[in-house]
């Protein structure tokens, strides 16, 4: 499975009025079918100040970008490939 790279992938921040701070936030699902926003810190509802973040506007809100890396067969470390199991067995 190819892991999506930041440029393609869409984060959201939002305000939060109990954390005082843009935060992000995840989905939750309330009842069975409605979704609604919540702080990823507190849990408080977050839809009405929804929007897409930059990388820059994720750093400055505290978060940090980090993108996996790929050990050349399009995987990143959890792929499945055995480079690690090999890696180890080769040390000891």
């Amino acid at each position: 499975m190819a892991t999506p790279a930041f440029d393609v992938t869409d984060f959201f921040l939002a305000w939060c009025e109990q954390c005082r701070k843009d935060v992000l936030p995840y989905i939750a699902l309330e009842g069975e079918v409605e979704e609604t926003r919540r702080c990823l810190h507190c849990d408080a509802i977050v839809d009405a100040s929804l929007r897409v973040a930059t990388a820059a506007d994720l750093e400055a809100a505290g978060y940090s970008v980090v993108e996996a890396r790929a050990c050349g067969n399009g995987g990143g470390c959890g792929a499945g490939c055995g480079a690690r199991a090999n890696a180890a067995t080769e040390n000891h």
